[in-house]
This record gives structure tokens, C-alpha cells and sequence, in this order.
């Protein structure tokens, strides 16, 4: 059977600065209109609207990996087994590539939200 792969993202302390967006369009030379990986935003809205916990907000960024992206780094893809330049650059470090495997091991060591993508 063939190795699967998958993008793990931690959006806790995913910082949503669009780099992981930029370098992927970079690195697969991507016209303007087409997307490797497109940030989504979630909110802002209150979390907790009685005011019993403060004002807590939700705000979040989760990079989506498209169908491009699957493409070359999902099974079989060119780029498969390859670390994307999209995790590469990502600051916050929430980002992780690998086999489908590995990443339910590497998420299965926090205790917070994440996405897991089958590519």
C-alpha cells in the first residue's frame, strides 16, 4: 500500500500571517488566482457572551492545503516526503508535514485544537 502523508497544524499559535500562503505559491510558481495552501479566518466573536468569564474572543487562521497541494505533497505526489517550504517558513512552528502515521502520533502529544489533513 502507499505511503499516505498529512499536514498537522496547531492554530493555537498559528500566527496568520499569510507566509505559509506566499511560499507555497512561490515555491510551485503559482499565478496570482490559484492557491497551494489559502488561510482561513474563523471569527472574531466572543467566546463567552455573559460575561461571567471576561471578554474572550475567538480568533483564529488555519492554512487549508488544497487540492494543488495534495497534488505534489500527498501520496504520490512530485513533492511527497519532501518538508514544504510553507511549513518551512511558518514562525509560530505549528505547522508539520509527514506521514499520515506520524502526524496522529505528533497530535495525539498535544492537549489543545488542531486540524489534521489526509493529503
Amino acid at each position: 500500500m502507499a505511503q499516505k502523508y498529512a499536514l498537522l497544524v496547531d492554530y493555537t499559535f498559528y500566527s496568520g500571517n499569510h507566509a505559509a500562503e506566499i511560499a507555497c505559491k512561490e515555491e510551485l510558481g503559482l499565478p496570482l488566482n490559484q492557491f497551494g495552501i489559502k488561510e482561513v479566518q474563523v471569527g472574531p466573536f466572543k467566546k463567552y457572551g455573559d460575561g461571567s468569564r471576561g471578554d474572550m474572543w475567538e480568533w483564529n487562521y488555519i492554512p487549508v492545503p488544497t487540492s494543488i497541494f495534495s497534488e505534489h505533497w500527498g501520496t504520490d505526489g512530485d513533492k511527497a516526503g519532501q518538508r514544504p517550504l510553507a511549513v518551512q517558513v511558518d514562525e509560530s512552528a505549528s505547522m508539520y508535514y509527514g506521514t499520515l502515521e506520524d502526524m496522529i502520533a505528533k497530535m495525539a502529544e498535544f492537549d489543545r485544537p488542531m486540524v489534521l489533513f489526509q493529503l
